[in-house]
């Protein structure tokens, strides 16, 4: 699986990590791609965008030849909306109250 932007061609570059005593060892440094589904030609395709790119597809709404899918109201209209959920009944516990105490019960003073 290639790790390169299907739109700006964004892929793996390579470098070299520096540790504080300046001493260096090679290393990659990888895009962040996510898999998306955009709409390409008329069609829904499966793209792997770097995040850079989602930003600008997200904000203008197409890049290059990709278009953000939009969904329309009526689709989420036509989705039944669940019925209140029912929760079983507590059983009341009625408590015994005892009569409350003075304090001069317990003190002991008159």
């Amino acid at each position: 699986m290639a790790r390169i932007c299907d739109n700006c061609g964004r892929g793996i570059a390579y470098g070299n990590a520096v540790s504080h005593a300046k001493n260096r060892v090679k290393r990659l440094f990888k895009p962040n791609l996510q898999k998306l589904k955009v709409l390409h030609d008329g069609a829904v395709r499966r793209v792997k965008f770097c995040t850079s790119c989602i930003q600008r597809l997200k904000r203008d709404s197409r890049l290059g030849p990709f278009r953000v899918i939009s969904f329309t109201p009526t689709a989420v209209e036509s989705i039944p909306k669940t019925s209140k959920i029912i929760q079983p009944e507590k059983k009341h516990v009625e408590k015994t109250h005892e009569p409350a105490l003075k304090i001069e019960d317990i003190v002991g003073k008159e």
